[in-house]
This record gives C-alpha cells, sequence and structure tokens, in this order.
C-alpha cells in the first residue's frame, strides 16, 4: 500500500470514529453565579428570623463538624417500620409533625435541609433531598437545600440556638406526590400482570385497576438510580416494552445542594413537559424522593414519588398482607361468612 492509500485510510478512520454515537452529555453540575449568590443571600436572611436547619449526614460527621444550631435527621424515624416498606411514609401523618412540632417546625417555618450532595453513598447522598420532599409533603411550604460545606462556610453568624416547640398541628395538603403500591399498580396496567405483582382480586377490577381516574393522563416513569442500577435491574429489565426513562438524580441537583435549573432542559428534551404526569423510582424513595422535591421546584407539579421503591415491589405479597391487616381480617371473615352460607344451602 502506497502513502496516498495509507492517508485515506487514516482519515477514513478519524471521520468513522467522529460519527460515533458520543455518550449523553451530563448536565452541568455547578451552580450559576446568579442563582448562587441569590440562594445565600435569602439563607442570610432567614437566618435571623428563625430559620431551622436539619442535618441528613451520618451521625459521625454531624457531631464531628456540626452546623452550629442544626438538628440531626433519621429520615427513618418518619416512615414505616416493615422491612422492605422503608420508603413509604408513617400512614399516620400526625406522628411525623409531632416529632416536627417539637424542632420547631410547623407548615409555615423556613426550613433548611444540608446534606452531604457528594457522598459515595448515593442513597446516603440523596437524603437532603428526601427529607425536603417530607417536609414538603406534610405541608411545610419553605424549605431550602444546601451541602453542609457551602452553607457553613458562606452563611455566618449561626449559633446553637434551640428552636421554640411548636404546637401539635394538624397536616393539610398532604398525600400530594406519594404514590401507593396500588396506584402504582393502576399506572402500569397492564404491566403489574406481566411482573406478577400481587393483588387483591377482590380490589382488582371493580376498584379501577385499568388505570381509572389518570387513564387520560400523560404518564413518564422515571428511574433515578445509578447507571449500573438501572442497566443491572429495573422495570426495563423485567420488560424491555416498559417504557422507562433513566435520569440519574444527581441531575436535579448542583454539588452545592442546590436546584439545577438545568435539569428542565434536558426533561424538555426528552418530551417531558411541566403539565406531563411523571412517576418516579428508585430502591427505597429516597433518590426518587429527592427528584420529585427538585421536579416540584422545577414546576413539574404533577411529579409524584413510588416511595416504596424497588424493595416494596420485590415483597409486595408479605408487604400488603402486613400493613393492609385490618383490611385481610374483613376479607376472612367475609370469606367465612360465605362459605357457610354455601354449606347451610346445601
Amino acid at each position: 500500500m502506497n502513502t496516498k492509500n495509507l492517508f485515506m485510510s487514516f482519515v477514513g478512520l478519524v471521520l468513522i470514529a467522529g460519527c460515533a454515537q458520543q455518550p449523553t452529555k451530563l448536565i452541568e453540575s455547578k451552580t450559576p453565579q446568579f442563582q448562587l449568590k441569590t440562594k445565600l443571600d435569602e439563607a442570610r436572611t432567614q437566618i435571623q428570623s428563625g430559620t431551622v436547619i436539619l442535618d441528613t449526614r451520618p451521625p459521625l460527621e454531624f457531631h464531628a463538624n456540626k452546623v452550629p444550631g442544626s438538628i440531626l435527621v433519621e429520615w427513618k424515624d418518619f416512615t414505616l417500620k416493615n422491612s422492605g416498606a422503608e420508603g413509604v411514609l408513617d400512614k399516620d401523618p400526625v406522628n411525623i409533625t409531632r416529632r416536627l412540632a417539637l424542632w420547631g417546625i410547623n407548615q409555615d417555618s423556613k426550613v433548611i435541609v444540608l446534606g452531604k450532595r457528594n457522598d459515595v453513598d448515593s442513597e446516603q447522598a440523596a437524603l437532603f433531598g428526601r427529607v425536603a420532599w417530607m417536609l414538603r409533603e406534610v405541608g411545610v411550604k419553605n424549605v431550602k437545600t444546601f451541602n453542609y460545606e457551602l452553607f457553613k462556610r458562606e452563611v455566618p453568624g449561626l449559633n446553637e440556638a434551640v428552636p421554640e416547640n411548636k404546637p401539635l398541628w394538624m397536616p393539610i395538603g398532604e398525600g400530594k406526590t406519594e404514590i401507593s403500591f396500588d396506584e402504582f399498580q393502576r399506572m402500569i396496567y397492564p404491566f403489574n400482570y406481566k411482573f406478577h405483582f400481587y393483588t387483591l382480586k377482590s380490589k382488582d377490577e371493580k376498584e379501577g385497576l385499568r388505570v381509572g381516574r389518570i387513564k387520560n393522563a400523560k404518564i413518564h416513569f422515571l428511574d433515578v438510580r445509578s447507571d449500573k442500577e438501572f442497566h443491572s435491574e429495573s422495570l426495563k429489565t423485567w420488560d424491555e416494552t416498559f417504557p422507562l426513562t433513566h435520569i440519574e438524580w444527581t441531575q436535579f441537583y448542583t454539588n452545592d445542594g442546590i436546584l439545577n435549573l438545568l435539569a428542565k432542559e434536558k426533561l424538555e428534551a426528552l418530551g417531558i413537559h411541566p403539565s406531563d404526569m411523571l412517576v418516579v423510582i428508585s430502591n427505597h424513595g429516597v433518590r426518587s424522593g429527592a427528584a420529585v422535591f427538585a421536579l416540584q421546584e422545577l414546576g413539574y407539579t404533577e411529579a409524584k414519588n413510588f416511595s416504596g421503591g424497588y424493595a416494596y415491589l420485590k415483597n409486595a405479597m408479605t408487604l400488603e398482607k402486613e400493613i393492609n391487616a385490618v383490611f385481610f381480617e374483613k376479607e376472612k371473615k367475609k370469606s367465612k361468612k360465605l362459605k357457610s352460607k354455601k354449606r347451610r344451602k346445601k
């Protein structure tokens, strides 16, 4: 092969390489300067008016490098204790608001939630967003998130003053974004049968399992776990025809733990619009909760968190019997009565 042919072959290889599909570009994770300044100015102002600071970092890190005046939060204190259902909020929301009231939080409180946005443990990293979602879910309106390092460095004048307790309050507007197992089944019909999820026959077609009240809605399903987890096992691997989109939860926050405004552009590019319904899933409702809080802030008012996540789906039969024990007892009694009636007729 002469020199000319070698040169042409090289050019061809370069062109082929250049035309090859490039990996999906990640959203910029740096907070724009104007947005950062605005958020920090708001935080500095709020601190002077009795803002409550919650910290979601592990206890060891919290005590070793505490932000003055902050309160350590254990997210599972607000959820069900059933194994596999850790992501589902306590069925009695007053149990949640009672603890919040002891921390000086009611629906009108200003709350800042701190976390470690770049923690190696993805679920641990997302806890600040999960707690922010939980607060919004029970009706706390003014909630902001920050990475603890940025907040401690940029917001001076903090002290160890303990917030005054608030009277016990009843949640208003709670339950707007949390999706139950039954609701999730209706939304994914008929895939719930393909996946062999546990379903009560008496609660099947009669109660609108065929999507019911949301049958005309445009629904997108979003998996916000890591790329590795998504490709290892997901609703998509269970059935390749399932309409599942993957965007890691980190794409919704900058490294400063602040809402990433650029995420909206990516969603629009994928054909996901603010008026659409978005059902978000992760393993235990932590990363999906963080994503839903961000989505709501971005204007996606129909974003929903399937808080049980994959952990619940894998244990649905056991969990439904445990959580709905009262219902099951009633069903057993009805069944016994029907059997006794049939015997008498014979």
